[in-house]
């Protein structure tokens, strides 16, 4: 899947119009005060994460287009819908319950103490095309699930959350992945097709690999994306992500990030060039990340471990 620059917004931004369009199907209990206490948005295609920090409402019954996934972090939210058999269905679900609404299923809310709450909406065409690069049937639908906990489904949603909305290292190859990782768990995990993703997958020729590494090597100073590093393999994200880690022992965010790495060794060898210089040459986005992360992999400063080489 094709990843644009993250669209970031926030509820001191939103102009009154969106505001509006938001807030369309919501009764507030206090009207007179504004609604939320924080909200982050962000947006990639087919992706759609929103985290509301809101005082008690009720939200009338509606339906949408997209599949919604929504995580009660913090706080008490009671849904109403109409299940797929007829039946209606009403549940009460506390911090870390988890609500999954397919495309097209009608459902109401309510909350009577502030809410803190995390909202994942997926476009049906992203998730068929998925699941179809993953040996599961094209024609894939969600379950409805209510008052589950999913601490990793909860965790992958926030991370994308605090990774669009800071400049964080890792750059288009990490957030892919992580989308990657999101979607495959949703299919495996909340959809009425069991996964039949073939675990006997081999990994990447000798010729492909080859090619893979020396596109990283040469794009090293690049902000890559997971879909750019595959169409060099000729494969898919998803068979290339797999692929790539049963030949080398890694995901291809974890090589990239070695490879900068040595890089960084080698041009800090380099007396005279400045460490900032060395961070942008190896790909980092700028000289705060590469200390942190340089610390991270060899307990030492870039300039400490500079002065200990050049010694």
């Amino acid at each position: 899947m094709m990843l644009d620059a993250a669209v970031k917004e926030s509820c001191c931004n939103l102009s009154p119009q969106r505001i509006q369009i938001c807030d369309m199907q919501i009764e507030w209990k206090s009207p007179e005060l504004f609604p939320y206490l924080s909200k982050q948005i962000v947006e990639w295609p087919g992706l759609r994460i929103v985290r509301a920090h809101v005082l008690p409402g009720r939200m009338a019954e509606h339906s949408n287009d997209f599949h919604e996934v929504n995580v009660a972090i913090a706080g008490s939210l009671t849904t109403q819908k109409h299940s797929a058999t007829g039946k209606d269905v009403r549940t009460r679900g506390s911090g870390g319950n988890i609500c999954v609404t397919p495309a097209g299923q009608s459902i109401a809310a309510s909350w009577d103490k502030p809410l803190d709450n995390l909202m994942m909406s997926l476009d049906p065409e992203m998730v068929s095309r998925a699941a179809a690069e993953n040996g599961i049937s094209s024609n894939v639908e969600f379950v409805e699930i209510y008052q589950r906990k999913d601490p990793l489904l909860q965790s992958l949603g926030l991370s994308l959350l605090e990774h669009a909305n800071a400049e964080a290292p890792g750059g288009r190859l990490y957030t892919e992945s992580l989308i990657q990782t999101l979607t495959l768990h949703l299919l495996t995990n909340y959809t009425t097709v069991k996964s039949r993703i073939s675990e006997a997958i081999g990994g990447l020729s000798g010729y492909r690999l080859r090619r893979v590494k020396d596109y990283i090597e040469t794009h090293l100073e690049d902000d890559l994306s997971l879909t750019e590093i595959a169409a060099v393999a000729e494969l898919s994200p998803f068979h290339f992500s797999r692929a790539f880690r049963r030949s080398t022992g890694k995901t291809p965010q974890q090589y990239l990030m070695q490879r900068r790495m040595e890089r960084a060794k080698e041009l800090l060898s380099f007396p005279d060039l400045p460490i900032v210089e060395v961070s942008l040459r190896a790909g980092f986005k700028n000289q705060s990340h590469f200390s942190a992360l340089f610390r991270k992999y060899t307990n030492l400063t870039p300039k400490l471990w500079r002065e200990l080489k050049i010694a």
